[in-house]
């Protein structure tokens, strides 16, 4: 069991080193941990997600947000997914306070596997606002690729996922993150994933680096 551990935090630090370059952007660092649910609702063609995730910012030091969130997909084939979801946030102010904010989005999924290696592009078209009628509509698209070692229940993964603005702003990419990790298959209803995420604001010289653990139980 501790080399099932080992190899997942090698795969995770290893991008460290890279992500701290002095590259002239201010940066910070932080923990987001999610913890996520999935029923199995209408048959083994849907899929629902009820998930809530905590982040911290200035070096680990002080909570960022609180964020609930629900997904649903459809799934047509062993390669085409179609959904939607919803997340709310409880955003911290410079004054310690709390101030909502709300998402939804449409989401298509296409993945692809060779043997044990797989891919997938995730597709979203996202509003988040504060007041419903001060939309602020932008695309995010996520490609990962994974590979399933046999025998161990690991699957180490690298992403990267750019955003971009489409309204009210003009068209342009805004942030790309970066990943590298690796997913644990505890059991067959719990997975646990670990992994390093650089998140570079292409218009603001900032770099965000978090460390991300994120649970998931399926039942």
């Amino acid at each position: 069991m501790k080399k099932l551990i080992v190899i997942p935090l090698c795969v995770l630090f290893a991008c460290v080193p890279a992500a701290n370059a002095n590259d002239g952007k201010k940066q910070d660092a932080g923990l987001w941990v999610f913890t996520g649910f999935s029923p199995k609702p209408f048959g083994g063609k849907w899929k629902m997600l009820y998930g809530l995730e905590y982040r911290s910012k200035k070096y680990f030091r002080e909570t960022s947000l609180w964020c609930a969130s629900v997904n649903v997909n459809y799934i047509f084939n062993p390669f085409i997914q179609i959904g939607t979801g919803y997340e709310f946030f409880m955003n911290r102010e410079a004054d310690g306070s709390f101030s909502p904010e709300y998402r939804y989005y449409p989401e298509a999924i296409f993945s692809c596997g060779w043997g044990d290696f797989s891919a997938s592009l995730r597709s979203r078209v996202m509003n988040t606002f504060t007041r419903a009628n001060d939309p602020h509509w932008e695309g995010r698209n996520r490609l990962k690729a994974s590979y399933a070692i046999r025998g161990t229940g690991l699957k180490p993964f690298v992403a990267v996922e750019p955003y971009h603005e489409i309204y009210p702003v003009e068209h342009r990419f805004r942030k790309i993150r970066y990943f590298a990790g690796c997913s644990v298959a505890l059991d067959r209803r719990q997975k646990f994933d670990l992994y390093y995420l650089r998140e570079d604001y292409l218009h603001e010289s900032f770099l965000r680096n978090v460390i991300q653990i994120e649970y998931n139980f399926s039942f």
